[in-house]
């Protein structure tokens, strides 16, 4: 399986608003509801040119299948939080490990950040499992709008 992450352009704009609104997506988004071209192409200007900002398009076999993001926070120390988000026809193939892996790599050698961390839903045990196989560790519980959410968390320093 070739898994690459190449960096996002402004051409993988639609592409991502795809991703975004497939139905399997959408109840694991912050915003639980389908996104319009103008409010994604809004964050997506914002987001494509944030120097705070690493952000990937996932390719299997030099297609794209999807996006990892990471984004130094200031309210965490300047770790990066990560995000995800594979399109559906692709859920289940251990894809999203190998893509938490690499991008672990390219902060690793970019020395971006010294933490990566995520807040993952308590039930959405596919990211929760590709976490932890990439690495991450269970590191806390928080509510965010009601909902219970592991916050998981990588050590950049150290090998998994």
């Amino acid at each position: 399986m070739d898994i690459t992450l190449r960096k996002a352009l402004v051409e993988d704009s639609e592409i991502l608003l795809t991703w975004r609104n497939e139905p399997s997506t959408i109840p694991w988004m912050s915003s639980t509801r389908a996104l319009s071209f103008n409010e994604h192409n809004s964050w997506f200007k914002k987001i494509i040119h944030d120097p705070n900002c690493l952000f990937f398009i996932i390719e299997f076999d030099f297609e794209p299948i999807g996006q990892i993001r990471y984004h130094l926070t200031s309210n965490m120390k300047n770790y990066a939080r990560v995000s995800i988000n594979i399109t559906q026809k692709m859920h289940g193939k251990g894809i999203a490990s190998i893509a938490f892996s690499k991008g672990n790599e390219i902060i690793r050698d970019l020395k971006f950040a010294p933490k990566i961390f995520a807040y993952v839903r308590q039930d959405n045990i596919g990211s929760i499992k590709a976490m932890e196989n990439a690495g991450y560790k269970k590191s806390d519980i928080i509510e965010k709008d009601g909902i219970k959410h592991l916050v998981m968390l990588y050590n950049v320093g150290q090998e998994t």
